[in-house]
């Protein structure tokens, strides 16, 4: 759908759900190429109110795929109630979970005029960059304090065994696409701790700085929860860690982890395994993709060319995997080999 359609199409949508404003008029619209999972437009809504004029700067975030309308309403009524416990997001403002409206279901946030996280902190000195892993890690422990029983009644935000989940989609690649990844899943059965998971948490999923913009205030909001779910807390920070240790460096983790222990005050005994879980799930994402089946891994339909530009960070994920584990997939290189 080109740009005018689009504006059309939602112009007409918020004039049938706002009946004391008027005149809606969609300007500025642009589309932001830089997510995985979902379309990403910057727009500016202007209308009219008992004859005034305003002017509102939003975010749309279109979902694709079968679960689409799920997703989107997850992550709608999750930022409502992180917001209203006083966690730091966008404020959210419409849902359209049907897919009638544009072709596919949406949401509209408020949209942060500003830069992220990790962009401030870019190419600063230790210090100044320690300052930044510090606020990074902080929000994140915050989030793993919520009090989860404020969020079990959220639809589609899964609280059944986090483990066990992947787990199963690993097998579910295996069974589908790649028998030789069976010695990953070997390594994760003998390895799996004996103790019960961590109480629940909220948990992102895909947590960064990128996904952590601060306003013209420098006050920061996170963004991006389409992935989001109920877990042990494990599972989202080694996922942040193999984020930064791939496509930034090594020198990231002990860090992160230091000062993840010193604000949250939790201890993490077997990390690595769930850094191993961390790493097979990048993989598993890429060859369900590859073998045509994006519907699986909830990413965009578009998303094997944005996966090919990223071959470096793939390559450095299965060496990620290799350190933890010992196993390497001449197979998984030969996939890389022709990307």
């Amino acid at each position: 759908m080109g740009k005018q359609g689009l504006s059309a199409k939602l112009e007409a949508y918020l004039d049938s759900q706002y009946p004391k404003k008027t005149d809606h008029s969609i300007v500025d619209l642009s589309e932001i190429n830089m997510g995985w999972e979902t379309e990403l437009f910057v727009l500016r809504i202007q209308s009219k109110e008992k004859g005034d004029k305003l002017e509102e700067d939003r975010v749309l975030r279109v979902f694709s795929g079968g679960s689409a309308g799920g997703k989107a309403s997850k992550e709608f009524y999750l930022m409502k109630k992180l917001l209203k416990v006083g966690y730091p997001v966008p404020e959210v403002h419409q849902l359209e979970s049907t897919g009638d409206v544009i072709g596919k279901p949406f949401i509209i946030m408020n949209r942060i005029i500003g830069t992220t996280l990790d962009a401030k902190y870019q190419n600063e000195s230790p210090e100044i960059l320690k300052e930044g892993l510090t606020r990074l890690v902080g929000l994140f422990a915050q989030l793993h304090q919520l009090d989860v029983s404020e969020f079990k009644e959220i639809l589609h935000l899964s609280h059944t065994d986090s483990i066990q989940r992947y787990l199963d989609y690993f097998k579910s690649t295996r069974d589908n696409f790649t028998p030789w990844i069976s010695p990953v899943l070997d390594w994760l059965e003998e390895n799996k701790p004996d103790e019960m998971p961590a109480p629940l948490s909220v948990l992102h999923m895909d947590y960064h700085g990128m996904n952590v913009m601060l306003n013209e205030n420098d006050e920061p909001f996170v963004i991006d929860w389409g992935a989001s779910t109920l877990g042990d807390f494990r599972l989202d920070l080694s996922w942040t860690i193999l984020l930064y240790t791939t496509f930034g460096g090594s020198m990231f983790r002990v860090p992160i982890i230091d000062i993840y222990r010193e604000l949250s005050g939790k201890e993490l005994e077997h990390f690595e395994f769930y850094e191993v879980i961390a790493a097979t799930r990048r993989i598993s994402d890429l060859v369900h993709t590859a073998y045509g089946d994006v519907g699986s891994t909830g990413l965009k339909p578009e998303i094997l060319d944005l996966m090919k530009e990223s071959k470096t960070h793939f390559g450095k994920v299965h060496d990620f995997l290799e350190a933890r584990t010992g196993i390497r997939f001449a197979e998984f290189d030969k996939l890389l080999n022709t990307f």
